[in-house]
């Protein structure tokens, strides 16, 4: 008996042995492991789940009792407003405004220039800066009788035009606005990367502000083609280049007039307060912890950004025509 008892007894050294074995292997690795930098390929593979607590900014305003365009034909007729986002290869397969012509049985113009602003950069517009004519306040104003000979004036002060800016301003000279049922309006990051400022409380209108050019240019069209339905696409999201070349957050410092975050919220604040429809395409997809799967460089974007941006200009058109 007394042996049975010797033969079960625990041992304090096999105990020890268990436990310290492990974790023994742990530190091991822990100091393996240290300083050795994490590689692309590393961080590429670890899971990154959606963040539930993201908040999207989507507004939808249809405005109750509005008049069918007087040349009304039952199809959606859209023209399209703002800069790189729709005018890079404006005229490629994979282009936001051809892809939602494709996607849908919409009539699609459009009158996108690269390089131009939403803002203005003068208050009052001059032929020594003459490409203020295709910040989106002036392009407002030409379509809706407002704008004089500005663009006549600006494009005879530039003399020489590349051939896509041309061929936006012409399309733009031949549409016939009383067949218009929707405008689409995206401008990127550009008013930002140029220090452009953002908001005047003081002075709601003025042009030189990025939302004052936006508001003034709306209520332009909403005063000339009350029938036609306006659709605000913000930014998607750019990170800022820092003096060596790489990317940066475009929130990790002022740059300027003010972070791009500040430009997409006062952008949401002034639709809601106009009651006119906003697409969230910066935190709704192209956020900064998602950027590089959409876009080419720090902000122009790529295959993937277009067809992210098309779906969001499909969905808003299925919101407010009640076929979604």
């Amino acid at each position: 008996m007394e042996k049975d008892k010797k033969k079960f007894k625990i041992s304090f050294h096999l105990v020890f042995a268990v436990i310290a074995i492990p974790v023994l292997i742990i530190i091991i690795s822990k100091f393996w492991g240290f300083g050795r930098g994490i590689t692309q390929e590393e961080i590429d593979a670890i899971p990154v789940p959606d963040n539930p607590e993201i908040t999207v900014y989507d507004a939808f305003f249809r405005a109750e009792n509005i008049p069918a365009a007087p040349k009304d034909d039952g199809v959606p007729t859209i023209v399209c407003f703002g800069n790189a986002p729709f005018a890079d290869d404006r005229d490629a397969d994979d282009n936001p405004c051809m892809l939602l012509a494709a996607k849908t049985d919409a009539v699609v113009y459009n009158c996108s220039i690269s390089g131009s602003y939403m803002s203005t950069y003068n208050e009052a517009f001059s032929a020594d800066y003459a490409i203020d004519a295709f910040s989106f306040y002036h392009i407002a104003a030409a379509v809706t009788g407002n704008g004089g000979n500005t663009l006549s004036t600006a494009l005879d002060a530039m003399g020489e035009v590349d051939g896509d800016t041309k061929a936006a301003i012409e399309l733009l000279q031949t549409i016939d606005f009383n067949t218009v049922d929707f405008i689409y309006i995206m401008y990127d990051g550009s008013d930002h990367f140029a220090k452009r400022a953002i908001h005047n409380e003081a002075d709601m209108s003025d042009t030189r502000f990025f939302t004052g050019s936006m508001i003034s240019g709306i209520q332009l069209i909403r005063q000339a083609y009350p029938w036609i339905q306006v659709v605000v696409m913000s930014p998607a999201y750019a990170f800022d280049v820092a003096e060596d070349g790489s990317f940066i957050s475009s929130d990790s410092k002022e740059f300027g007039a003010g972070r791009l975050s500040s430009y997409f919220f006062y952008q949401y604040d002034a639709c809601a307060a106009a009651e006119i429809t906003f697409i969230d395409n910066l935190y709704g997809g192209i956020r900064e912890d998602t950027a590089t799967d959409y876009l080419s460089d720090n902000f122009h974007l790529n295959a993937e950004g277009r067809k992210f941006i098309a779906a969001q200009m499909e969905r808003a058109l299925k919101k407010l025509t009640d076929t979604e």
